[in-house]
């Protein structure tokens, strides 16, 4: 065999465009997710400034909404069960009105339920 015949039979390098594809994507998605989490977790808006939502509302209506936890049947929800404890709530325990990831654009009662409510999580 002579010495050209080796260097024809050579493993394939992988392309260093696949590899900067790959790499450029995971870049990308990686700037994106960061993107859209600090989108959605502040805005422009401050919770003082966006509608309430309304208990007629047809989502609100769906997922069972109201301002005040305390006029639902407690066999539907149980008595330690609030907006505020949920979650999905995106402001503290002691606000009265914050932001929803379930009603986007609109602020929930701190004292309020929804049958989506969610326990937070510790820590």
């Amino acid at each position: 065999m002579n010495s050209n015949e080796n260097s024809n039979t050579k493993k394939p390098r992988r392309s260093r465009l696949n590899w900067l594809s790959r790499r450029g994507f995971i870049k990308s998605a990686g700037a994106a997710t960061t993107a859209v989490s600090i989108g959605f977790g502040t805005s422009a808006f401050g919770a003082e400034d966006l509608p309430r939502v309304n208990e007629d509302d047809p989502m609100a209506k769906a997922l069972n909404y109201v301002h005040d936890a305390k006029t639902v049947d407690a066999a539907r929800r149980p008595s330690d069960r609030y907006c505020n404890n949920c979650a999905l709530y995106a402001g503290d325990a002691d606000e009265s009105w914050a932001k929803c990831s379930i009603f986007p654009g609109k602020v929930v009662a701190g004292q309020g339920w929804c049958s989506a409510w969610a326990p937070k999580q510790p820590g």
